[in-house]
């Protein structure tokens, strides 16, 4: 008889980290050099902001201030995950379908950083050129369109990926229907926060980052002081930002000062400035035939594979408003059925109650 395999459900996806940190403690998963796959809208492989790379060893600290966006690079620097997979829906762009090596190390505030000039990493100012005390881990990046078919060059390099290696299947069910949230707080002034605080690539890296910084400098500015128009002191690179922002936009003071309004209406974000840079956030609500269309083409897939998971967790999101509870509960039920269809999972692990 196979094995049975441990399944936790959580919410916020991030919650999924303690899940398999008490699985390696039990010895139920190894230790190391796992591959993560991982079917989500969102790649969740942001460096954590503010936590010190010395305060990993402290799980609940550790686990405390980490988000969802964020939850998976301390697991790979630790060397848990070595080899990542992301499986993407096909309105997912934030990183590009391939193979990325990246390199993770410390800076010099000891903070997590990555030396990637993905832009994904670019954007979020995750880049630091000099890093102390690196690991390198591969991300794969496959979009789930053509993975059912076992003679597609997706399944072929999956297969290859996970042959002879132990892996962890991760779901966030926002994976088969997302929304952005801010879509609808910020209703008229969404293109316009949208827009002035998309990230530009100017062809070189460098320069591509020097632009980022000077934006959010300014940005922030704008979006976290009283004074939107005047007495607000600016670098020559924010002055450039400036000049071509009021060029752009010539109501652009008043568009910020109806977006505050409305940021501070909401019951949980009052900060204009996080959610400015969370608009790029992919926004594709499904039918339900589509729903159900992609969670046939995962059995698919996995049923191809001629290896099981040594652990699987299932991230609703709920609370993150990525979906509706109405979504999430048919496609709650759906996952855990077809968990059951392709492998043996704890008989507790069902439906959520209505």
């Amino acid at each position: 008889m196979s094995k049975c395999i441990s399944v936790g459900v959580v919410d916020d996806h991030n919650d999924a980290l303690n899940f398999y940190y008490k699985l390696i403690a039990r010895k139920k998963i190894p230790f190391d050099d796992l591959c993560l796959v991982h079917f989500d809208s969102h790649p969740d492989l942001a460096a954590p902001e503010s936590i010190p790379v010395d305060q990993f060893t402290d799980r609940k600290e550790l686990l405390d201030n980490l988000t969802i966006a964020d939850w998976i690079l301390p697991a790979v620097y630790q060397g848990h995950f070595t080899t990542v997979v992301w499986i993407k829906p096909p309105w997912s762009t934030q990183i590009h379908v391939g193979e990325h090596e990246i390199e993770l190390g410390v800076d010099d505030n000891g903070l997590l950083r990555t030396s990637s000039i993905l832009p994904y990493y670019l954007s979020d100012m995750n880049y630091v050129e000099n890093l102390h005390h690196t690991r390198t881990f591969t991300l794969h990046v496959i979009e789930l369109s053509h993975l059912d078919k076992e003679t597609s060059k997706e399944y072929e390099l999956l297969a290859k990926i996970l042959h002879n290696r132990q892996w962890c299947l991760d779901f966030d069910m926002d994976f088969y229907s997302t929304q952005n949230p801010f879509l609808d707080l910020l209703g008229p002034y969404f293109n316009f926060i949208d827009s002035i605080f998309k990230f530009k690539d100017l062809g070189d890296f460098q320069r591509s980052l020097t632009y980022r910084k000077a934006q959010l400098d300014s940005l922030e500015k704008l979006c976290r002081s009283n004074e939107v128009e005047n007495n607000l002191p600016l670098s020559d690179e924010q002055e450039e930002f400036m000049s071509s922002l009021k060029h752009k936009y010539p109501d652009w003071a008043e568009c910020i000062k109806q977006a505050k309004l409305l940021a501070k209406d909401d019951e949980f974000i009052t900060d204009l400035f996080y959610i400015g840079q969370q608009t790029e956030l992919p926004h594709h609500l499904s039918k339900k035939s589509e729903i159900r269309t992609l969670l046939c083409k995962t059995e698919t897939s996995l049923k191809l594979l001629k290896s099981s998971p040594v652990a699987i967790t299932l991230a609703r999101s709920e609370y993150d408003e990525y979906s509706t509870q109405k979504t999430l509960d048919f496609v709650h039920c759906e996952l855990v059925c077809m968990m059951r269809r392709l492998y043996r999972i704890p008989s507790e692990i069902g439906c959520p109650k209505s």
